[in-house]
């Protein structure tokens, strides 16, 4: 049976770091694709990632203009190849406006073989409490004429997290979930810290992640 999995959610949430894990394990049962449908923000794409996806056996689709300076919203015709696989993972754009080029290939999505989550930081701009984040939620998910179907709680400070970092972010996902019906799928960060996280919330599921998107220069001063 195939699967489409699609990582919604603002800038600086995780989904493109989500995307390129999500990938690389559902390589492990089959075909796998993923689609770099993020057309409006230049840096962090999951189509920088193509040596490690390749190494993986995960094929990459991205936008015509992606890894260059040119930065437009063109969605090609190779997109709909990806519902040829087994499994398909999209990393969608970080907005309303980015998300609105799922509405050209809606008709193609299985809805019942098909996952919209919403990846929230709530450590991150417009992310910081569940009513702020709804209005971002049902902004993108009518402009993806998509519905969301789960929450992901991807709280981080790149590499200053805490897990009281994730924590936190899962006391604002629970809000959100009351407010939206909508499960909290999992909650995903690096190894040390869901380590620290499972400790205080053995219930919780969760996912360990390996960070590919953070370069070296992000984390450096000069002078």
């Amino acid at each position: 049976m195939k699967r489409f999995v699609i990582f919604a959610g603002n800038y600086g949430s995780g989904k493109t770091e989500l995307s390129l894990n999500t990938a690389m394990e559902l390589s492990e049962k089959g075909r796998t694709v993923l689609v770099d449908m993020d057309i409006v923000n230049p840096y962090f794409r999951s189509a920088e990632h193509g040596a490690e996806l390749k190494e993986k056996g995960v094929d990459l689709i991205a936008p015509t203009y992606a890894n260059t300076t040119v930065d437009v919203p063109v969605i090609g015709p190779e997109v709909k190849s990806a519902f040829n696989y087994d499994f398909a993972v999209f990393d969608a754009g970080g907005d309303p406006v980015g998300s609105a080029v799922f509405g050209s290939v809606a008709d193609q999505f299985d809805q019942g073989a098909t996952d919209l989550y919403y990846v929230v930081n709530a450590r991150r701009p417009l992310q910081r409490d569940a009513s702020e984040i709804m209005t971002m939620m049902e902004q993108i998910q009518s402009r993806a004429d998509l519905k969301m179907t789960g929450i992901i709680n991807n709280t981080n400070l790149a590499r200053e997290t805490k897990t009281d970092d994730l924590v936190y972010g899962l006391e604002v996902c629970r809000e959100l979930s009351g407010l939206t019906g909508l499960p909290i799928v999992f909650s995903s960060g690096t190894e040390d810290n869901i380590r620290g996280f499972s400790d205080r919330f053995p219930d919780e599921n969760v996912k360990v992640i390996s960070v590919f998107t953070r370069p070296d220069w992000l984390d450096t001063t000069s002078g």
